[in-house]
């Protein structure tokens, strides 16, 4: 990386010898020494600008460099693999393939790079959403690598091919080297392009579009980060569940999350010696397991005792150990290292606080009041729009109109809507829509009475017609 060097300038070294010594009057030396502040800045300005063309020239051809490793991954180990026909890990494979797409990714960055010239900040604004592509490599680069390693003991006909190919003049590295370059490529942006805004000045016109696309990187990088860290925490998880005898308690639960987990010493009730337990803490409940003796991580390692909800939860820390209350159940652990026991403290308070302030938020959701509508069917036929035939019969009138219009009534019909009314006006416009929802339900049905029905029973009297004969 650039840094700006530290060694004085011409200027400023003869700067400071006018000042330390009085060989010039008082109005030469203030001339000659804003002379030589303005060749300083000037001389500062130059520097800057050589190191922010140098960074720019870093960009591209650290994106030339990076595209050539990849394309090397794909010509000289992906391709020779698929030709091979040797059985291949599945992670390996997954890994290669979605090289492809991280390829493609940077492959249009570097276009965008040489459309925009020296505004290299417009490239990334454009292409960094697309970065969110890598978090599928990144999760799959940790499979792919233990499979990589763990070649010469399972195939070893797919390790000497491997090997073969990286001792080619063309690649000259190790694939393991090669297929981290990903997992390095997008912090490695956000430092050059941090460099970049450091030799560009606020005046700028570059400046405020070097920010953004900053933001830009760091946001698809914490998108990168999350989802990589969430499908761990789902993995080791399924991990867990795995080692329940008979798989029991289910933990696997959407939006449930695994906080941490480890060995803790159990106070019995009844006086007996401390017992060891393995403790589970997830983002809603306290899992407590005994261990069978089994292999831990096995199958039926682990026992569960109980389960606490973590918003009915509460802990009470002590000298010497701390309990964990959900009436009825009392737990009071312990750790022989004061570390360990002030981490399992802290952690557990903080989550104990998120879940109750989560359940709080569901609360309040959920106690907010809903516009309430009436139930048409128990509404009085007052308010219920009649058909016109009704309406003829009761009030005489032969041009009632519907009532979401705003046409008066004749006064035959008055005994059932008071036109003067504000409020029932604007009761009867809200029912307007389901007057119309219950006369579409009504002609439906009439429609299935006159229509259907008919055609129904037709069709069954001739296939008993077609089975009788």
């Amino acid at each position: 990386m650039n840094t700006a060097p530290s060694t004085p300038t011409l200027s400023s070294e003869l700067k400071l010898l006018i000042e330390e010594r009085n060989v010039l009057t008082t109005r030469t030396k203030l001339k000659v020494v804003n002379a030589l502040d303005n060749q300083i800045r000037l001389d500062q300005l130059s520097k800057r600008q050589q190191l922010k063309a140098k960074t720019i020239e870093e960009i591209f051809t650290s994106e030339v460099s990076y595209l050539n490793q990849l394309e090397i991954a794909m010509k000289y180990f992906k391709k020779p693999l698929l030709e091979s026909k040797l059985p291949s890990p599945d992670s390996l494979t997954h890994l290669f393939e979605n090289l492809e797409s991280v390829y493609n990714v940077n492959g249009e960055l570097l276009n965008q790079l040489r459309l925009h010239g020296e505004d290299v900040a417009k490239a990334f604004i454009k292409v960094a959403p697309f970065f969110k592509l890598y978090s599928v490599y990144a999760y799959q680069y940790r499979h792919g690598l233990t499979a990589l390693q763990e070649l010469p003991k399972y195939n070893s006909k797919l390790d000497a091919l491997i090997k073969k190919q990286e001792t080619r003049p063309e690649v000259g590295a190790k694939l393991g080297s090669i297929l981290i370059a990903p997992i390095q490529r997008i912090p490695r942006y956000r430092l050059l392009l941090k460099e970049l805004l450091n030799y560009t000045p606020k005046t700028h016109p570059h400046h405020s579009s070097i920010l953004d696309a900053i933001k830009e990187v760091e946001k698809a990088t914490e998108h990168i980060n999350t989802l990589v860290s969430d499908q761990e925490n789902m993995e080791r998880i399924i991990e867990l569940q795995k080692s329940f005898v008979s798989g029991d308690p289910i933990l696997i639960c959407p939006g449930r999350k695994l906080i941490k987990e480890g060995s803790l010493m159990k106070v019995s009730k009844k006086g007996k010696k401390p017992h060891q337990i393995y403790l589970i803490l997830m983002s809603d409940i306290i899992v407590c397991c005994k261990m069978t003796g089994a292999l831990f991580g096995e199958a039926n390692s682990l026992r569960c005792s109980c389960i606490l909800p973590l918003n009915r939860s509460s802990i009470h820390p002590g000298a010497k150990s701390f309990q964990i209350i959900c009436n009825p159940v009392t737990l009071t652990l312990f750790s022989e290292q004061p570390y360990t026991m002030e981490t399992w403290i802290t952690i557990i308070k903080q989550a104990i606080l998120k879940e109750q302030q989560n359940q709080e938020t569901l609360k309040r959701k959920g106690s907010y009041r809903h516009f309430r509508i009436k139930d048409i069917n128990t509404l009085s036929s007052s308010v219920i729009p009649k058909k016109r035939k009704q309406l003829e019969d009761n009030c005489g009138v032969s041009d009632c109109h519907s009532p979401n219009k705003k046409n008066k009534l004749s006064a035959g019909c008055s005994s059932n809507l008071d036109s003067s009314s504000e409020n029932d006006e604007n009761e009867i416009k809200q029912l307007s829509y389901f007057s119309s929802v219950k006369k579409a339900i009504s002609n439906f049905g009439h429609s299935l009475n006159k229509y259907w029905f008919p055609m129904y029973i037709r069709r069954n009297a001739n296939m008993d017609k077609k089975l009788t004969n």
